[in-house]
């Protein structure tokens, strides 16, 4: 086999298993907002994460939010996803998915927060099953000058 032969079908079962990744994230996130109870929270604090990055003193921030679970508890949760500067402040009203079942599982309702890991995965996705058809088309074409 040659190692064009073989960079194609690496490089596109790579892409296609992060594709069906990217579709596994969508489908799980998709369901969890179906069944999720719409709320509103509160930023009440500002978590610094400390860099293990030597190079970085800064770190990141992530919000900590208050909000009421539809038992009447108050429930405080924070972000998956952190950022150099902070993309709340304190007080500021955001919108929170909280499952009847497992309020401690609730997910504030930002960009990154909500659809990051299945925009990522399918970006990366694309740019392997687009290298494999770039291989395709660079063989097929050194065939057809042969």
């Amino acid at each position: 086999m040659k190692i064009e032969t073989a960079a194609k079908f690496i490089f596109g079962f790579i892409g296609l298993a992060l594709l069906t990744l990217c579709c596994v994230l969508l489908y799980n996130r998709l369901t969890f907002i179906a069944s999720a109870q719409r709320v509103e929270g509160e930023v009440t604090d500002l978590q610094h994460l400390r860099s293990t990055n030597k190079n970085n003193t800064d770190g990141t921030w992530r919000p900590i939010v208050r909000f009421r679970a539809p038992s009447g508890a108050l429930v405080d949760v924070t972000t998956s996803s952190s950022s150099s500067t902070p993309g709340y402040e304190i007080g500021d009203t955001v919108e929170v998915f909280v499952p009847p079942s497992n309020p401690e599982k609730a997910m504030v309702n930002g960009l990154f927060e909500m659809w990051g890991p299945a925009a990522i995965s399918g970006v990366i996705s694309a740019v392997f099953l687009y290298f494999a058809w770039l291989i395709r088309r660079i063989g097929r074409d050194e065939k057809a000058e042969a």
